[in-house]
């Protein structure tokens, strides 16, 4: 019986298996078999130690991987009942509700926290917040409250709240919440923290149930989660965590690479076990990404070698400009294709989704059919790409109210919605009633000048002269910093939309080649599961693995985001292409341009590390 519960396993991953108490730290890289060490953990723990199954709780980041992990673990011991698989929200909502009368109801969703967010700024006389400061509001009370930081020591960074404002918005969020008896996901682990501070015989009782703790995927960890963990551990401190300090790329949810760092200064009698076989990628992918993530300061010194040996191939692939990258990125797929590839086994791996609509149009025109794990569009959908269109089509004589609200004050007019009345808009009438003294008068006689030169463009300098000539793009760039967007991402859309006008003759036929391609966008999408290439982010990409990586945009600005200055903006870039790479099993291919539109754009400087 012994023996079969590590049959299969290398020196270090039978180790971690069959370490039974005190803290264990186990660092599994990129196709370690991490799955597989956890699995036969827990068979150990309660088939050799005696360890009741109900004492175990094994704690993940998704739903998804809770499911996954006890399906794994039914599979391999099926008789066996009791362990608790879940994430750190329904672990700790399984703990408040006993002791608050809690359900589910009293769980907010995105929709609902935006609803209160807005009566209670209401409610302390602040201005009516668009959309994208409300989210802003949440996305910043969601990190404070996940680094367990008092509000009242907190600054604004939102353009439009300074930071008293700031500080009275989020208190009454709060106030407002408990007044309902509602929670958002984050104050589950705030108010366990609460219950376990002030209740220490309740604390105790969970000790009790609880003990050996499992916590995989730990480098997603935040401050908050790992300080109610910990208060649950101790004092027997038969915590096992699990995961790859390299893998770390979720800073923006609150998640702190600095906390498995850190480990074992928490717990110095904590014993570490290196997984450093990768059995899912050949030795070329795996030396090659090692060399790049080898580059960042702060990380765990590892010897990663392939459990596989030779066999894999890794790519830099130079590329004229965008259309020179996608036409080679679908024959790479074809190619491939006709070597006995699946669809299904190629991934193509974006930095932000921003540019997948653009690709997904490409592999659409190519005959390529594809899956979008995230939600994606054409680019002539986004919203630049439908103010865009909305400016050509009204100069070419559509003068629909609606298309003409999308742009009247794209930049700033001082355009009403009360000037322009109902049906179709008419300028020339809407100038001669404002007269020459009203402050819109200069900002509509220009606009009627620029409509009527757009008219008489080519669709390539029509899009050009839209950014630079009548300035919407220093207006679209303006409002994303404003809202944190990244800019690189708002004007490499615009480049794109600009690239596809500039490959048609005629608007007939740049608007005939947008129909087609949202038309063929629906028409080669697949469902999960079917025989199609993968697009995905780079973060979505975690946890899955593919015969064939294809990675574009490796371009400064792109991969390292232009948004990166600090040198732990750029280290979390890393993990993050390290993550993208080491998806690959045999074959790697990374792409960047030599220019975007007329521009010249330098390769990521990744590359060269490598």
């Amino acid at each position: 019986m012994k023996s079969e519960i590590c049959e299969g396993a290398d020196a270090q991953q039978a180790k971690a298996v069959r370490t039974q108490n005190g803290p264990l730290m186990v660092l599994a890289g990129p196709g370690a078999g991490k799955t597989f060490v956890i699995t036969r953990r827990l068979k150990y723990l309660i088939e050799e130690c005696g360890i009741p199954a109900e004492e175990i709780l094994v704690i993940t980041f998704t739903k998804a991987a809770a499911e996954e992990m006890e399906a794994r673990f039914n599979a391999l011991m099926p008789e066996a009942y009791g362990v608790t698989f879940g994430t750190f929200h329904a672990v700790y909502f399984n703990i408040l509700k006993r002791f608050y009368n809690l359900d589910r109801s009293g769980i907010l969703g995105e929709g609902e926290k935006k609803k209160y967010l807005r009566l209670a700024m209401n409610r302390e006389g602040l201005t009516e917040a668009d959309e994208e400061t409300v989210t802003a509001v949440l996305e910043a009370v969601s990190r404070i409250k996940n680094a367990g930081l008092d509000i009242n020591e907190c600054r604004s960074d939102i353009a439009a709240l300074d930071t008293e404002a700031f500080r009275k918005a989020c208190k009454a969020y709060g106030r407002l919440l408990k007044e309902n008896k509602k929670l958002d996901f984050d104050d589950m682990v705030l108010r366990c923290r609460e219950l376990f501070t002030e209740r220490e015989d309740i604390l105790d009782m969970w000790r009790e149930q609880y003990r050996y703790i499992l916590i995989d995927e730990f480098q997603d960890i935040n401050p908050l989660q790992y300080q109610v963990v910990r208060m649950l551990a101790y004092p027997l401190n038969n915590l096992c965590v699990v995961g790859d300090d390299d893998q770390s790329i979720y800073a923006f949810r609150g998640s702190d690479p600095e906390i498995m760092l850190g480990f074992k200064k928490d717990y110095p009698d904590a014993l570490m076990i290196k997984l450093e076989k990768n059995y899912r990628s050949g030795n070329t992918i795996v030396d090659t990404s090692l060399k790049l993530i080898g580059c960042n300061k702060k990380r765990f010194k590892k010897k990663i070698s392939s459990g596989r040996g030779a066999g894999s191939s890794v790519a830099a692939v130079a590329c004229k400009d965008r259309s020179d990258e996608a036409e080679k990125l679908c024959t790479l797929i074809k190619t491939a294709s006709a070597h006995g590839i699946g669809y299904k086994d190629m991934a193509v791996l974006f930095r932000t989704n921003a540019m997948a609509g653009f690709f997904a149009g490409r592999l659409t025109a190519a005959g390529i059919p594809f899956f979008l794990k995230d939600r994606a569009e054409s680019i002539f959908d986004s919203r630049e790409g439908r103010d865009i269109r909305a400016m050509m089509d009204f100069s070419r004589g559509d003068h629909g109210r609606d298309n003409f609200l999308r742009f009247m004050n794209s930049p700033l007019r001082y355009i009403s919605r009360a000037d322009i009345g109902r049906g179709e808009v008419d300028l020339e009438g809407m100038l001669a009633q404002c007269g020459t003294e009203k402050y819109m008068y200069g900002h509509l006689k220009r606009l009627i000048y620029d409509l009527g030169k757009l008219a008489a463009m080519h669709p390539f300098a029509a899009v050009n002269y839209i950014r630079k000539g009548m300035g919407y793009e220093a207006h679209v760039v303006k409002e994303a910093e404003k809202s944190g967007r990244d800019i690189s991402a708002v004007t490499g859309l615009m480049d794109l939309i600009q690239e596809a006008a500039g490959e048609c003759d005629s608007y007939e036929e740049w608007k005939e080649r947008i129909r087609k391609e949202q038309d063929g966008m629906e028409a080669m999408k697949k469902k999960a599961g079917e025989d199609a290439v993968q697009l995905m982010t780079m973060h979505s990409s975690k946890g899955l693995e593919f015969e064939m990586v294809i990675i574009p945009e490796l371009n400064e600005g792109q991969m390292p985001s232009g948004r990166c200055t600090k040198i732990s903006e750029i280290e979390e870039e890393r993990r993050l292409l390290y993550v993208a790479m080491t998806r690959a099993k045999d074959k790697l291919f990374m792409l960047y341009r030599e220019k975007n539109t007329a521009k010249k754009v330098q390769p990521s400087r990744f590359l060269a590390e490598m």
